[in-house]
């Protein structure tokens, strides 16, 4: 063993906490971030694979009665130009569900299927599939809320059955119990299967059939304005043979299959941008490290130099320690993630979607993002570090100038009024003016992950709150086809309500248009669902929205998500029709609404010659007062209750997710704040050590000190908010771009107050450490010949 190897235990002795605070801060990091992204990784796999796996439907349609077999044969027909369609019968009952003890009282619904071989084809957690006419197999989620468990009986309707199976359905990942509804239902509302006989006896029971066909194209690359048309054609073909089509909802537009991928993915991106800020933060705990190693250790590099040691041997000697303990805490990490971390994470989606069993993926790139980047990150830094400090030459080591200090700091002239307790507080900032900027901006790093945590739940209600207040009545209602409130003597194109609200309800109701169309965010963030509003130039409800003559409104959140400018030409794209549609931004003048509506706005007469509808075209009512509609023509209903729902739902689904982040910033935050300060106390020893040889006591020596380092931390951790707040609302917009809608960061000030106050509480823990740190600096430090 060379000599330069034998000092390499005493040096990690010697600086022990400094490593072991870099192992847990790299370890840590690297073990949650690993875990979640391999656990989304793996459940986009799953989600991706199941269309196939599953035969998953790519549409259904549902009648008011059940379909003859010409009437379907008709629809088959229709879809013959696009390669031919299959239509499987998916009749469901929505049924009443009771537990046989224990039951709370609660009202609760199974929409129970038959179970299905050819179409979403149901997997299996637990058990078997029903084969009795008193059997049941219930979702995995909703067993879950409700306590449910193979062998348990249930009532359904009134009729009792044995849970003999726990499945998920792949059209029911989400479980939204009506397309429609704005947040899934997963404790009132659950999917379940039965045998064919079992379904026949709930609807002896009572149990309303619905009448769902499911159908799958054969020709699966067909794009979604090819399906659409298909589609269309196929319940014209219904309508003509005499069938009444209640619904028909296209595979891209069903909830229950694609909203588990949306929410993955978004929250995917949301995980990438805290590992970059992490990996940030300890590319900056390297830098400074490397520098305090060099200068605490510059006497000796100057002595191994002057015996004739070459600079490459010093180098690799300074870099063996940093890199052993970084690719340690790397592999440890990601073996810990994926060990411990992946189900965890994983538990995140499960409790709340309804996926097939879960099977990890592995994924090369988050290995190399979580556990090779830092690694290689860390001696990349600290080798460049000795490498730019090597320039000196071996007495400017000796002399402890490899740090490029020139001293003129230390002749600063104080204000003779001051005392010495004042005037040495002051030389200790001045002689550690550059240590203290760097504490500064490591502060603020570490307050800024820990501001994020803190963040991200507020920012999401604040985004709700905003939907609630951009509701511009009390229900606005979507409509299927237009539909008149009342009639009226003249000809009338379009059909009659069948239910009469009365004048006064009538008479506050608003005609309106909506029509959905996709804008691509760029960079591969996917699309963003914009919605186009055809309004009155003097509507009611849409007050100072200025509509007509051909003007286009853009809401302001467009604006302020994609950074529209005056003249932008803006492409969006129609899958329904499978063409471009591009318009223009005016500027200011064409801009209504907060800075979280997504919207378009036209004339109502501008929206239909922009679209090619028929003159007197709406499909859409906005009203204070509830209206009755016909079901044939009502689609979906939005009220202020159902925005409210939204925030309920964000804090339900990441409240975990929000935990783990803030234990994580915190540990982050200590370890760092250690560190930092750390090298502040070890970089000052000698001055400390002349300190006890004149008589200061350790009490007084830390006083001096650590109240210099305490102003400086207080100061910093006020001061950078205002900087972490304009670092947060760029990193929240590069984040949250992939999500639909525009969600502006919102840091409340208890969220600011709670950083500073962690911080503090941090800090004192620290400094109890380094007031230990002062007592065990030895006399003899100041004695050691420093030239």
């Amino acid at each position: 063993m060379t000599p330069l190897a034998r000092r390499l235990p005493r040096e990690l002795r010697h600086n022990l906490g400094k490593y072991v605070g870099i192992f847990l801060l790299m370890c840590a990091s690297i073990a949650l971030t690993s875990g979640f992204l391999l656990a989304a990784h793996s459940i986009s796999v799953i989600i991706d694979g199941m269309r196939d796996e599953y035969s998953i439907e790519d549409g259904r349609m549902t009648t008011s009665f059940e379909a003859t077999e010409a009437q379907l044969d008709a629809a088959r027909a229709a879809a013959d130009g696009v390669g031919g369609v299959d239509v499987y019968e998916n009749f469901s009952v929505d049924a009443r569900f009771r537990k046989a003890e224990g039951d709370d009282g609660t009202s609760r619904t199974l929409r129970t299927y038959a179970h299905r071989t050819e179409v979403d084809i149901a997997a299996y957690c637990e058990g078997r599939v029903p084969e009795a006419d008193d059997e049941v197999a219930v979702d995995r989620v909703f067993a879950t809320n409700n306590g449910l468990s193979v062998g348990d009986e249930v009532t359904l309707t009134g009729r009792t059955y044995t849970v003999v199976g726990i499945m998920t359905q792949p059209d029911s990942q989400a479980l939204f119990a009506d397309n429609s509804d704005f947040t899934v239902s997963t404790i009132t509302y659950g999917v379940a299967e039965v045998s064919q006989a079992g379904l026949r006896a709930l609807e002896d029971a009572g149990g309303a059939a619905a009448y769902t066909y499911s159908f799958s194209f054969r020709d699966r690359s067909l794009s979604v304005a090819e399906r659409t048309d298909a589609e269309k054609d196929m319940v014209s073909a219904l309508t003509k043979a005499d069938a009444r089509v209640d619904e028909l909802i296209d595979a891209d537009s069903n909830q229950g299959i694609g909203y588990a991928a949306s929410d993955v993915t978004g929250d995917s991106a949301m995980w990438t941008v805290l590992l970059d800020i992490i990996i940030v933060i300890m590319a900056f705990v390297f830098v400074v490290l490397t520098n305090a190693t060099i200068e605490d250790e510059s006497a000796i590099i100057g002595t191994l130099l002057a015996s004739g040691y070459r600079r490459r041997e010093v180098v690799l000697h300074y870099l063996t320690l940093p890199a052993v303990v970084g690719v340690l805490a790397s592999a440890l990490g990601c073996v810990l993630g994926v060990t411990f971390f992946t189900t965890p994470m994983k538990d995140l989606y499960y409790g709340s979607y309804s996926l097939p069993p879960f099977q990890v993926s592995w994924d090369w790139g988050i290995f190399l993002k979580c556990a090779v980047a830092p690694a290689a990150l860390l001696v990349l830094i600290t080798l460049l570090g000795l490498l730019r400090k090597m320039g000196k030459t071996p007495l400017q080591f000796l002399r402890h100038e490899a740090s490029g200090k020139s001293g003129t700091k230390r002749g600063f002239r104080l204000p003779e009024r001051l005392d010495f307790a004042a005037r040495f507080r002051i030389r200790v900032f001045l002689r550690n003016l550059g240590n203290f900027a760097t504490l500064f901006v490591g502060i603020g790093f570490a307050s800024l992950l820990l501001l994020f945590a803190l963040a991200i739940l507020p920012t999401m209600n604040h985004y709700a709150d905003n939907l609630v207040n951009s509701l511009v009545a009390e229900h606005q209602y979507t409509l299927k086809a237009p539909v008149e409130l009342e009639g009226t003597d003249d000809e009338r194109v379009h059909p009659v309500n069948t239910t009469d609200n009365g004048a006064e309800k009538i008479a506050q109701a608003e005609k309106y248009a909506v029509y959905t169309l996709q804008y691509d965010r760029g960079e591969g963030n996917g699309e963003e669902t914009v919605t186009v509003y055809g309004i009155s130039p003097d509507s009611a409800y849409w007050k100072d929205v200025n509509v007509g003559d051909g003007r286009i409104v853009f809401g302001g959140g467009l604006i302020d998500k994609f950074g529209l400018s005056e003249g932008d030409t803006v492409s969006m794209y129609d899958k329904y029709e499978d063409e471009t549609r591009k318009m223009e931004f005016a500027g200011d003048s064409c801009t209504w609404g907060s800075r979280s509506d997504m919207n378009l706005y036209m004339s109502l007469d501008d929206f239909n010659e922009f679209f090619g509808n028929d003159a007197d075209y709406f499909n859409a009512y906005a009203s204070d007062e509830e209206l009755e509609l016909d079901p044939l023509y009502f689609a979906s209903e939005t009220t202020p209750d159902d925005m409210r729902a939204i925030g309920d739902q964000f804090t339900g689904m990441m409240d975990k997710m929000i935990g783990m982040l803030l234990s994580l910033s915190v540990f982050i935050f200590l370890l760092f704040i250690y560190l930092l300060t750390k090298a502040v106390i070890d970089r000052s020893a000698r001055s400390i050590s002349y300190m006890k040889v004149f008589g200061y006591r350790d009490r007084e020596i830390s006083k001096l000190y650590i109240r210099s380092i305490t102003i400086c931390v207080v100061a910093s951790l006020v001061l950078c908010l205002p900087l972490i707040i304009g670092s947060l609302t760029v990193i929240f917009k590069a984040m949250l771009i992939s999500y639909s809608g525009n969600i502006e960061i919102y840091v409340p000030w208890t969220a600011m107050a709670q950083t500073v106050a962690a911080g503090l509480a941090t800090y004192l823990a620290v400094a109890a450490l380094h007031t230990r740190s002062i007592k065990r600096v030895s006399l003899s430090e100041a004695l050691k010949v420093q030239e």
